[in-house]
């Protein structure tokens, strides 16, 4: 077993993205919610996760009345700060990392600029939240649009057709949150 599990919580995602991860990690070995308990950190991601957010919030609150200690990290592009799931997630997880997708809305951007204004009203010192943006997106007037503020670090994200390889110290596993 390794330190870090990349939990997969759900297979939806509304983008549909082309080259998304998800199309080439094969088979994923589906564990039980004990199972999270083993690890040192745990990655949730998707899909795309906030779909079912007040699932993923629950599952945290959870995982912490069972006295896990470890640390919990997002990976999402849909954070919607006006919904309660999406607002109550910045209060129980030690990061996250939001992606700006290549195929954006001008929804896409409204969301983002309302994260980085709502990241600036809160207390962030515990937690880390990262942006990575496609680096495709290149147009002049979608950058005149983007408040980057507020985040710990903000970069590019070169798409790479490598099927994304996991880190070496990650598994990645299934923990059917929709079914449970």
């Amino acid at each position: 077993m390794k330190d870090v599990a990349r939990v997969i919580v759900t297979y939806d995602c509304p983008r549909n993205c082309p080259n998304c991860c998800n199309e080439h990690i094969g088979d994923v070995p589906e564990v039980k919610f004990e199972d999270l308990l083993k690890y040192k950190e745990l990655v949730i991601t998707g899909g795309e996760p906030m779909m079912i957010g007040a699932r993923v919030v629950e599952m945290i609150h959870r995982l912490r009345q069972r006295r896990y200690k470890g640390r919990i990290w997002l990976y999402t592009a849909e954070l919607n700060v006006k919904r309660w799931p999406d607002k109550a997630i910045l209060q129980v997880v030690d990061g996250f990392t939001y992606t700006l997708h290549y195929e954006y809305s001008q929804r896409d951007i409204t969301l983002l600029n309302r994260l980085t204004d709502h990241l600036g009203e809160i207390d962030t010192t515990k937690m880390n939240n990262r942006l990575l943006i496609d680096s495709r997106l290149s147009s002049e007037s979608f950058w005149t649009e983007l408040k980057l503020d507020n985040w710990n670090s903000a970069k590019l994200l070169v798409w790479k057709d490598d099927k994304c390889p996991l880190p070496g110290n990650e598994e990645l596993i299934f923990y059917d949150l929709e079914r449970e």
